[in-house]
């Protein structure tokens, strides 16, 4: 979600995100607006208004959810924008396509994900009614994949103000590796050991504790290496130590998107074990642009978002369901010319993610909606 607004920053527009941080108590030392380094690109400054967290765990979302329309107000008054480009949808999202409907404000929202399926909850039903409540009251929705687009539509979003954005991917950012490291060595993983790699969040439907129990069935074992956490990370270590595999997967916990490409370059075959459903079948996991660019062959469970941005790609493998993910990977590690095969998917998403070429259409599609 830092990539357009980031690049929009680097071609002079004044931007400002408004968050909740869910996962830590806001900075007593940062002001309210102040200006923060990019994520993504660390050369630009970005307004940060921070709402506090009242309450640990899901309390505290449902303090936020509830008190941020005044919070919006407080940053509406200072930052004064154009217009209000949205990635959330319970804490916030439906508040702002409210908000803004009676201000007057373009509200825009920008989908990514199936929100009221990403964490098994209690709310999922009423976070599907604020889906449809942004959906239908967005100037524009902006989709990053045409499978999340037809389930925009199908929740009302106007088909006419209804389009697909691929996100801008820095493909000089993947190559450009740390060589001053040695991630294997840090990692405590062989040289001559085959490594197939996973980065991203842990979420219930990852698939990867079908990717572990596979593993324990494996007599030439590969090593596992497992970049990022989250909500599944303590099950997965459980099934990993309960299936004595410590020694063959690796936790490296998240790590700066900076160090990335160093972590990716270690992999021999990378692999996206989503498990088919709803949610996965709607998103575009970043994480496969992301080995693509780094040079690296995939597989992947079949998924309609992905399918309909690489109906056919040499290095990209597919299969049914998580449960394969692994066999294929080992046998995709078999393959002569792998290097000419991870190569191939640079090429590919380098044709389909130009930064220059998704910014300025992005752009364009704001200031036609009034943004300047």
């Amino acid at each position: 979600m830092h990539e357009f607004p980031e690049y929009l920053a680097k071609k002079g527009h004044l931007v400002a995100f408004a968050d909740y941080p869910e996962t830590r108590i806001r900075d007593s030392n940062q002001t309210f607006g102040s200006y923060v380094e990019g994520r993504v690109l660390s050369d630009v400054k970005l307004k940060l208004y921070s709402q506090r967290s009242m309450a640990p765990g899901i309390l505290g979302r449902l303090l936020a959810a509830l008190f941020f329309p005044i919070f919006l107000q407080r940053v509406l008054r200072d930052f004064k924008p154009d217009l209000v480009v949205s990635f959330a949808v319970p804490t916030s999202g439906w508040q702002t396509a409210l908000f803004c409907r009676v201000t007057g404000l373009q509200f825009v929202f920008r989908a990514l994900d199936v929100s009221h399926k990403i964490r098994r909850s209690f709310f999922a039903p009423i976070v599907r009614i604020a889906e449809k409540i942004v959906y239908s009251r967005a100037a524009w929705v902006s989709c990053n994949n045409p499978a999340m687009a037809e389930y925009c539509i199908s929740l009302g979003a106007k088909r006419e103000s209804t389009s697909v954005e691929y996100p801008p991917l820095d493909l000089s950012h993947f190559l450009t590796i740390e060589t001053k490291r040695d991630i294997r060595r840090e990692l405590g993983i062989w040289p001559e050991s085959r490594v197939i790699l996973y980065m991203g969040s842990f979420f219930y439907f990852s698939g990867l504790a079908e990717v572990l129990r596979g593993l324990a069935l494996l007599k030439d074992k590969p090593q596992l290496v497992l970049v990022g956490g989250g909500e599944q990370e303590a099950e997965l270590r459980r099934i990993a130590k309960g299936l004595q595999l410590e020694e063959f997967v690796t936790f490296t916990g998240f790590v700066e998107f900076e160090e990335l490409p160093a972590y990716l370059s270690i992999a021999d075959v990378a692999i996206n074990p989503m498990a088919p459903s709803l949610v996965s079948h709607k998103a575009l996991p970043n994480k496969v642009l992301q080995y693509m660019a780094s040079g690296l062959p995939v597989v992947t469970t079949h998924l309609d978002g992905l399918s309909s941005v690489f109906s056919e790609a040499e290095g990209i493998h597919t299969v049914s369901d998580s449960e394969m993910v692994l066999t294929a990977a080992m046998e995709m590690l078999d393959l002569p010319g792998l290097g000419r095969i991870g190569e191939s998917n640079r090429l590919l998403v380098a044709s389909k993610f130009d930064v220059t070429q998704s910014v300025d259409f992005f752009e364009e599609r704001l200031i036609g909606l009034g943004g300047s």
